[in-house]
């Protein structure tokens, strides 16, 4: 057994849930607010291992890169000389290894479900750049809410990055065995893998030794006859050998699940498929530690995807502590460092530590549960606090608010009568906050055929100056683009040497001819007035969101972003453009 002498302040240790060779989990509360967290500790013997603690540290950044309802959410990191650990949402559910023990296979349905969930989380990984690399079923937790959840990023990496071969030999993708590069494609095999070992109880491939499975996950065809024929064909497509087969990323390969799963198993699927999951989970739920400790199914998140006190507190997108806080701690001749990271959606921010009037703004994406007018509302949205100006925080969380606002009188307007029950649900990605700003992404969705085959849906930049309230537009940005074909042009050619192929993978515009952006095109445009190009802001550069129709592409090939790096483009900037360069 591992030891450590040191705890987490703030917080009672209520059950061992787990030890393994380098640290062990707990079980905690939350004093001030009552909250049940989980929290990794790192055993003591290796706070003078460098290789260890920067596994640890890395694990940290990467769960505050990503803010997903389906993967687990970080609240704290605390380093210090006395110890290490991280602070996270303490999920109540049960691995999927647990459910297919107990029952040996899923029904499709439910499968599906488990892996529509697991390549949603994956997407918001992948679009913060971080790879899983061990995606298996003992990091899948599944929820008497109807939920599936990822958790363990201790082998993540940043996208693109090679090095020793890595991950669990089941389910690790052909070119992983040689230390390639990690893309999103490799996580995309490995849920694949689990999704075939969900349906057929039994995994893609059975070896003795880790060379075996090596040679047959490059070499062997996959065994897609053992499966039900409507997912054949997903299965192959996600199993494929080449990476490059593969969809190019999880988000695209939910559509394929859905058209595979409408096809094969109904409109309703998903619905009968999370009801047979919850099931499942629920019985396993109640013999666990969070509802012996009261976190069961009564408070089971439905749509938050945590555990949240009454009243004030620790809550799923809150924070315990400020965004970044280096706070130098003197015991005797020694000086540590204690580094304390919250989970407001946002990558952490790099360089110099913030003031104390950065550290003041916090953003986080706040849920909206509700019924309205024979619809339901079960989305997120971006929320701001900690402004020291009350009637700019309320504009800017007006503007904030106003995509989901907007979408949810939209749906009102155009719902017919309908026994339905349409909900407004969407994804919601905090891609840049600071001091200056916060840029938002919203994917809003609507599920009723009333608005289409597929019920309606937009994507939304949505970029807010925190010192003023305004939106930023491109026509604030960009010199000239508003009203000068010149300067569009300019813009449009930098885009576009990011994007050599065009604005649409594997398609061709109309005639072979691809209209040009124009400044019409930030006018609007598509429902809710969205303008044909759309700006945005990362970390790493400014995004561009093209609906490629207006472009004179098929709508198949739908909504696409380009990032651009700032340094490629900052010479186009106006000079209030140039103020908002990280």
């Amino acid at each position: 057994m591992g030891t450590r002498d040191w705890e987490v302040p703030g917080y009672t240790e209520l059950h061992l849930l787990g030890e393994g060779g380098f640290g062990a989990v707990v079980l905690a509360r939350h004093e001030p607010s009552g909250t049940l967290v989980a929290i990794k500790y790192l055993f003591t013997r290796y706070l003078g291992d460098p290789a260890r603690l920067a596994a640890f540290r890395r694990e940290a950044e990467f769960l505050s890169r990503v803010d997903s309802p389906h993967v687990t959410r970080l609240y704290e990191f605390h380093e210090g000389p006395r110890g290490v650990a991280i602070v996270m949402e303490a999920i109540p559910g049960v691995p999927l290894r647990e459910v297919l023990r107990r029952d040996g296979v899923l029904p499709p349905e439910a499968a599906l479900a488990v892996l529509k969930g697991s390549l949603l989380g994956l997407a918001h990984a992948h679009r913060a750049g971080v790879v899983h690399r061990d995606y298996k079923p003992e990091n899948v937790l599944v929820g008497p809410g109807r939920e599936s959840k990822l958790v363990d990023f201790g082998i993540a990496v940043l996208a693109g990055t090679a090095g020793l071969p890595v991950g669990t030999p089941a389910y690790m993708a052909p070119e992983q065995w040689h230390g390639a590069p990690a893309t999103s494609a490799t996580d995309v095999y490995a849920a694949t893998c689990v999704f075939f070992q969900s349906v057929t109880g039994r995994r893609p491939f059975e070896g003795a030794t880790a060379d075996d499975l090596r040679d047959l996950h490059e070499n062997a065809p996959v065994p897609v006859d053992m499966l039900p024929e409507p997912v054949r064909r997903l299965v192959a497509r996600g199993m494929a050998k080449d990476a490059a087969a593969r969809p190019s990323a999880a988000a695209e390969f939910v559509a394929e699940l859905e058209t595979a799963a409408v096809a094969g198993y109904g409109p309703d699927w998903e619905e009968r498929g999370r009801g047979r999951l919850a099931q499942r989970a629920g019985a396993l739920l109640a013999l666990s530690p969070l509802a012996l400790f009261g976190a069961g199914t009564a408070a089971a998140p439905g749509a938050a995807g945590g555990l949240a006190a009454a009243g004030t507190g620790l809550s799923v997108g809150a924070k315990i502590g400020a965004a970044l806080v280096a706070v130098a701690v003197g015991v005797g001749a020694v000086v540590g460092t204690i580094a304390v990271i919250g989970d407001g959606g946002a990558t952490p921010p790099v360089g110099a530590a913030p003031t104390a009037e950065q550290e003041a703004v916090q953003v986080s994406l706040l849920t909206r549960t509700e019924a309205a007018d024979g619809f339901h509302v079960d989305a997120r949205y971006a929320h701001a606090s900690g402004l020291s100006d009350p009637a700019l925080q309320e504009k800017v969380n007006a503007a904030l608010a106003k995509p989901l606002d907007d979408f949810t009188d939209y749906v009102r307007a155009g719902l017919l009568n309908s026994t339905e029950d349409p909900v407004v649900t969407n994804d919601a990605t905090i891609n840049r906050q600071d001091e200056r700003l916060v840029s938002v992404r919203y994917d809003l969705m609507v599920e009723s055929s009333q608005f289409g085959n597929h019920g309606g849906y937009t994507t939304m930049l949505l970029t807010v100056d925190l010192t003023t309230g305004d939106m930023v537009t491109a026509a604030d940005v960009f010199e000239g683009v508003a009203d000068d074909q010149n300067a569009m042009s300019v813009l449009e050619s930098r885009i576009l040497a990011r994007s050599p192929g065009g604005y649409c993978d594997g398609g061709e515009p109309f005639g072979g001819e691809r209209t040009p952006l124009a400044p019409s095109d930030l006018q609007p445009w598509g429902i809710l007035d969205v303008p044909a190009l759309q700006l945005g802001f990362r970390a790493d550069g400014v995004v561009f969101g093209l609906a490629t129709d207006a472009r004179n592409y098929p709508m198949a090939c739908g909504y696409r972003e380009v990032v651009v790096p700032y340094d490629e483009i900052d010479d186009l900037m106006s000079v209030a453009g140039r103020e908002l360069l990280p």
